[in-house]
């Protein structure tokens, strides 16, 4: 398929039908915050590099993709993902795109606060300062001043090494 510069591919919220191999252009994609913001996710110009591969796992977009350039892809539908070689170390790869990709909206699209509400709330075991502060791309000195707070409103527990969740609840409300 040919795409003209600027031409969208899918828009976020899509159907996913399927998804695309670059073969030659760019690819930009994309995704709209909830507070309106656009966040660029990736510029795709290396010929292989698939478009929408969360399509194997998903049934809609998570984000848009427009040609910046020229482009050209070659589309694999949905009813043609069985025939694919190695079926099941692409939907291997695509989950773990997804989380990188959830990680990259949460570092660049969250504010401090949520970044670490949502993180305590995911985690399935107690995180260490230095554990919570690299995994929400924030200084330790910034993580520390951002936890006082939920200590002071009694959400959790530190005791300057270990976090613990006391209210959930609340936490899950501050997002």
């Amino acid at each position: 398929m040919r795409f003209r510069k600027g031409e969208t591919i899918f828009e976020q919220g899509d159907p996913a039908f399927g998804f695309y191999c670059l073969c030659t252009g760019v690819v930009k994609l994309w995704r709209r915050m909830r507070n309106g913001r656009c966040q660029i996710l990736a510029l795709l110009r290396e010929p292989g590099f698939l478009v929408g591969i969360e399509a194997l796992g998903a049934e809609r977009r998570d984000y848009t993709a427009t040609a910046l350039a020229e482009s050209r892809l070659f589309f694999i539908a949905r009813e043609d993902f069985g025939r694919l070689p190695g079926l099941e170390l692409l939907n291997a790869l695509v989950q773990l795109l997804r989380v990188m990709e959830q990680r990259l909206i949460d570092t660049l699209g969250r504010g401090a606060r949520e970044r670490l509400a949502r993180l305590l709330l995911a985690q399935p075991c107690a995180l260490t300062l230095q554990e919570l502060a690299g995994l929400s791309g924030l200084s330790v000195k910034h993580t520390c001043r951002v936890l006082k707070r939920f200590e002071q409103r009694e959400w959790i527990c530190h005791d300057g090494r270990i976090v613990e969740i006391r209210e959930p609840q609340a936490l899950e409300s501050s997002l």
